[in-house]
């Protein structure tokens, strides 16, 4: 997903991630190297994902018409916070690397990976307090939203679920970070509550569809694009929008075989064939294609009470173009 408005905002991000970061000690280094600032052995290195929550703030704030400069310190907290949680997440998932680098618990163990997101998650407050008040009462919903839903997919581990589950989950796990790039951007720009209520609904809806289409990605991902081969989510038994519903849809003889299947470990190459194949068959990916752009068309209701500007309703409208491309059938 390539988007002009991401690189326009970048350089000045990374040097507010750096800001934040800084400092010699072994703990501050990990995170830098964690964010894509620095190598594993504290080399400057260019590795920062696509920022694309950071980024919202400042292209939102931009178009309510405030400076990047009153802005940057809300969206270098809530990128901190997203960190934050990536780190934990490695941990919890047990996953050894991520965009192709090897993750922080993997490097320095456990115990030390916890102490480093802990103290990601404190940094990102003590740099949301260079706004306001108002700022971090956001970023702590957020965050306490963030676990919440985090807990919810764990606990999804255990057992099978509903497809109402799995959108609370999302809304929280996904959709507050997004809800709250939004809302930051209007507390920063002081706009009235109603307009700010607009901005989290169009975030919330806008977070969700984009934790769907990462689902779908996890199942019918182009390798050579994302480097993800077809079916890693259910190598990993991965409890996401394409396995939930496929099992809510499937018949008993199918189920049974689903739920044989993901008590395998690993998954076997035959199951993951006979299990898309089913998917196939049930038309999930064209479901969970639905399910996408309803979201995104909650998103847009919101538009006409939010006071973008014609060039920046157009960067909407490339944003979710770069959503839903991955659904367009590639040319022989």
């Amino acid at each position: 997903m390539k988007l002009a408005f991401l690189d326009k905002y970048r350089d000045v991000l990374r040097t507010g991630l750096a800001q934040a970061l800084h400092g010699d000690d072994a703990t501050r280094q990990m995170l830098r190297y964690h964010v894509g600032l620095e190598t594993a052995k504290g080399k400057p290195a260019n590795a920062l994902g696509k920022l694309l929550r950071p980024s919202l703030v400042l292209f939102v704030a931009d178009e309510l018409g405030t400076d990047l400069g009153s802005a940057m310190p809300a969206a270098i907290s809530l990128e901190l916070i997203h960190n934050f949680s990536l780190i934990h997440d490695d941990i919890e998932d047990e996953d050894v690397q991520r965009r192709g680098r090897a993750t922080v618990w993997s490097l320095i163990g456990v115990a030390k990976a916890i102490n480093a997101g802990d103290l990601m998650s404190t940094l990102a407050i003590m740099e949301g307090t260079k706004a306001s008040p108002e700022t971090v009462e956001c970023l702590l919903d957020a965050m306490r939203d963030l676990v919440d839903g985090q807990s919810m997919d764990l606990d999804f581990e255990s057992r099978w679920v509903t497809l109402s589950e799995y959108r609370a989950m999302i809304q929280l796990k996904t959709g507050a970070l997004f809800r709250c790039a939004f809302e930051l951007a209007g507390i920063v720009a002081a706009v009235p509550p109603e307009i700010i209520k607009r901005l989290a609904s169009f975030g919330e809806e806008l977070g969700m569809a984009f934790q769907v289409r990462d689902d779908m990605l996890g199942v019918w991902g182009d390798k050579g694009q994302l480097g993800r081969p077809a079916g890693s989510d259910l190598r990993r038994r991965k409890k996401a929008y394409p396995l939930i519903a496929t099992h809510e849809r499937a018949s008993d003889i199918d189920r049974r075989f689903l739920e044989r299947a993901m008590k395998t470990k690993p998954v076997t190459d035959a199951d993951i064939e006979k299990i898309m194949s089913l998917m196939d068959r049930l038309g999930i990916r064209s479901d969970g294609e639905v399910r996408m752009r309803a979201h995104l068309q909650e998103a847009v209701k919101q538009l006409p009470y939010i006071p973008f500007s014609e060039d920046g309703l157009q960067t909407l409208g490339d944003l979710f173009e770069g959503l839903t491309a991955f659904m367009k059938p590639t040319e022989a």
